[in-house]
Order: C-alpha cells, then structure tokens, then sequence
C-alpha cells in the first residue's frame, strides 16, 4: 500500500491487494472480450509477508486476478535465473513450499531481449498469441536492457539483455503473420513525468527517459506500451500509439479500451485511464483478503516481533543542503557498527535504492515500537553485507560513477558512514565533480588500502558501481536485514539526532 496525495493536499491510502482485485473485477464486469497483463516486478522486494513466503503467495494473487502474461522485471531476477525457473513451474526446493496449495504461475512470463549466453536463443518465452474474443492480439514481453546492472551478479548468471526495441522488432513479422488486430508490448522499462496520472490530451508535456527515445524506434505494428520500472503512471501518446503505466504497489491500475474494426483487423482507436486504488472508496474483494489474512497469519510472529522503541520516526527524505537522510545514515552506519563487531571497518557505503520506506511506515503514536516487520520494509532486498580492501584512489572512482548514465544534476546517490565526507559539484569534467575526500578528517590517500563495507549488490557492481568489484579479499560478514536490527536495537537513544552533513554540493 501506498499514500497517495490527494488534490486537496490530504493523504489517501492507495492500493492493497484486495482493493486492487475488487476494482479490477468490477472494471471488467460485462466485458467479455478483456484481459489482464502486468509489466514486471512482480516478486521480489516485495512486503514482509510474501517475502518471508519466498512470494509464493503473489503467484496465487496473479492466479486470482486471472493474469494473463507479464514482462519480466529485474526483480525477479533477484532469486536467480534457475530459481525463478522453477518458481514459474510451482516447483519447490527440498525443504518443501512455503505457501499451501502452491501452483506457481497460471499466467506467462515473456522476454523476448532475454537470452541464453550458452545457446543464443531465447531464454524464455518472447511473446504469445492471445485470442479475446473474435480477434487474435500478440504480446510481446521485454525487461530493460539495464537488467544486468540491477541485479546481483549470480541472478542473471549466464544470461544476456539485448536493446529491447531490436528484440521487440525481430518477432513483430512472425506475430503478424498469425493474423493479429493487435500487438501489445508489455516492457518492464519507463519514461519520467511529473504531471497527472491522467492527461486527456495524452500529451504528457515534460515526459523524458527511456521509453521515449524507444517508442520512435517500435516497428509501427506495435499498437501500445504498458510499461513499468519507473514507479510513475501516466497515459500518453508518442507517434500516436499508447505508452501507459500504473505507479507502482498497486496504487493503480490502467484500463485501455481497443476499439478493433474486425472488416479490416485491426485497431482504430485507443484510449486509457489510470484508476486510483482508493481505498476510501473501494470494498476489499473477498477472496483477495482471504489471502491476505492467510498470509499474515502464516507470517505474523516473526513481523511481530519486537526490536526498539524509537521517540520519532526515521525518514528517508533528504536533509537540507546534503544527499544524506536520517534514515540512510542510520542503515550505512549500522552496517559499519555490524562490520565492526567481527573486524576492522573503514568506510560503509549503500546506494539510495537499497531503502524502500521510511521508519516506521505510516504514522503511528508516540513512542514507536518498531518491529521486525517494520525493519524488513526498510530493507527488503536480503542482500548479504561484504567487507572487502580499496585504495582511497579506487574509492574517488566509485563516487564519480554516481554519475554514470545520469544527468549532471541527477547523479545516483551512495550514503555514507559517519566519519566519511566529501564534496560534489555538476561539472562535465568527471575528475572535477568529486574533491576534499575526507575520513576521520584527514584527506584520503590515494595509494592506501582502506577497508569498506558495501551490500552484496553494490559489491557485484549494481547500479553502474562497477568499480567496487575491483575490491580485493572479500569477505561475506551477514546480512543487511541482520545489521539494521542489531544498530537499531542496540543504540536506538542515538538514532534520533542532527547530524552532520557527509555529502554537500561545493559552491
């Protein structure tokens, strides 16, 4: 669930599965010819409850809703390739299913840029054709080409991500020849909009990023985009054909409307509109919060689970004039506390990412009792925590790849521990952005090992961060999840505090 900010400036809670069913159900009521897709990340990162189910249980939640294809997203890639596999399948591991009763996927996942180093072909299924009535639709499936940077290195093991748009285009002859009104490309990919989730117009003024530069490049028999990976939603129109997304967490849902002239197959005119999960408004569909509580119930002593008390929340949010934020210093400096109860510990970093919500989530009255629960919606990810050895020389390097892929004034964000600082400023010379390195006060050497701790993520080069695999005698010391507990519940009464500023923009 999200908070939705309303036009008033109020607060909506937004989505939750059960809503999301119930209003899906009621929009396809009486409509036979309609069908139900999804553009990826469907597991993985996912809520405590399905985690800890090793989300067997969102399978059953797309089997309910009558799913009938999704794109791959990079997170799914998180279990690992062969695992996602046998995840697909309803194939368990040797200590049995987590979830009663389950049947992984009644629904396809499709790739189509998604291929297999060894054999050079597809990996997974490219595309389907779907009958919907009396026409035949294609779809077509791709994951962003960004996929091998996202993940940690042993999930996309021996698989390769080539341009969409090039993959796409490939299988459009044989889909028409199938004798297709439609084609519909489901891409976990995205475009940047800070506008409404809704533009009448469909002109989306201010839309930029990757979908933008790729819809001119679709074969023009692509007949829409559902896209996702961004977190945004919107309904556009580029070159005349629809690109929509829905946000993210189920706080929306896209209904498109294809009107298809059966005399001459194919589509004379769409249109879309982004749904708001209000829950304010929507009743929770039975069998969806069956599954809901099914799964709470499954799961509800390890969330329970008592950590700290803390007297003001932790927020992710920026702090003034700085790239640091309250909750981040507290997740970097609690895996340098955690490192530092097993060895030597220098510097932490952590890419911005790596926090998915604030501390608690949600308002709650003071004091807060925060939760094993609460700490999993932080981190998510289960990844493990490495110490490894960099020269001060190799670590300037891994802060000017902030910068990889992004623009000047929108570089991607590492926090770090305390005692760690340095300055930045947008200059196009990549060896002027980064200057006055410091730790402990004193200037870093260049030639001098330190020793840092980064999460397995970053360790494999996730985001771009390609230098902190040069790092030398690695070491596996636990995992993230682990090293917030222990900082949390051990120096809760040090949490809450101005801190000072570790990454500020040089004037």
């Amino acid at each position: 669930m999200v908070t939705h900010e309303g036009a008033e400036g109020g607060s909506i809670p937004a989505g939750g599965y059960a809503y999301l069913a119930h209003a899906i159900k009621q929009a396809r009521k009486d409509k036979p010819n309609s069908i139900v897709l999804g553009a990826g990340d469907m597991i993985g990162a996912t809520p405590i409850g399905s985690a800890l189910l090793k989300d067997e249980p969102v399978f059953e939640a797309l089997n309910q809703l009558d799913l009938t294809a999704t794109s791959l997203g990079n997170h799914e890639f998180d279990i690992g390739s062969q695992a996602l596999l046998e995840k697909i399948k309803g194939k368990c591991d040797s200590n049995g299913c987590n979830y009663p009763n389950f049947r992984g996927a009644q629904f396809e996942y499709l790739g189509a840029n998604v291929i297999d180093k060894k054999t050079g072909k597809n990996w997974i299924k490219p595309y389907i054709i779907k009958q919907v009535g009396d026409v035949k639709v294609g779809i077509i499936g791709a994951v962003t080409v960004d996929t091998t940077h996202l993940v940690a290195g042993d999930g996309v093991k021996g698989l390769s991500f080539e341009d969409e748009a090039t993959a796409i285009n490939r299988f459009v002859p044989e889909i028409k020849a199938q004798g297709v009104a439609a084609i519909i490309v489901l891409i976990h990919e995205g475009a940047n909009y800070r506008g409404a989730a809704n533009d009448p117009s469909y002109q989306c003024e201010g839309l930029r990023g990757p979908m933008v530069d790729m819809m001119p490049k679709l074969d023009p028999a692509v007949t829409m985009v559902i896209s996702g990976h961004t977190h945004q939603a919107y309904t556009c129109k580029i070159g005349g054909r629809l690109l929509v997304q829905a946000r993210s967490y189920g706080a929306y849902f896209t209904e498109t409307t294809l009107s298809i002239d059966k005399t001459q197959n194919r589509v004379v005119n769409a249109k879309a509109v982004n749904h708001l999960i209000d829950q304010e408004k929507l009743a929770a569909d039975a069998d969806a919060q069956k599954l809901v509580d099914q799964v709470l119930e499954l799961t509800k002593s390890v969330q329970a689970r008592p950590i700290a008390q803390l007297n003001a929340p932790l927020n992710r949010q920026y702090l003034p004039k700085t790239w640091d934020s309250m909750l981040g210093n507290v997740a970097v400096d609690g895996q340098l506390k955690f490192a530092r109860t097993q060895g030597a510990a220098d510097i932490a970093m952590m890419n911005s990412g790596s926090i998915r919500n604030d501390l608690p989530s949600g308002k709650r009255p003071l004091p807060l009792t925060i939760t094993y629960g609460d700490l999993f919606a932080v981190q998510p990810f289960g990844n493990s925590i490495t110490r490894m050895k960099m020269t001060g020389a190799q670590i300037v390097k891994v802060l000017q790849q902030q910068w990889t892929g992004r623009a000047l004034n929108d570089p991607k964000k590492l926090y770090v521990s305390e005692g760690f600082s340095y300055q930045w400023k947008a200059s196009p010379n990549e060896e002027e952005r980064i200057s006055n390195v410091r730790l402990n006060g004193k200037a870093l050497v260049a030639d001098q090992s330190y020793i840092v701790i980064v999460n397995s993520f970053l360790a494999d080069g996730g985001d771009g961060f390609t230098l902190f695999k040069s790092g030398i005698d690695r070491q596996d010391i636990g995992r993230d999840i682990d090293a917030l507990e222990f900082y949390v519940k051990n120096y809760s009464k040090e949490l809450i505090k101005e801190y000072a500023p570790r990454v500020t923009r040089a004037e």
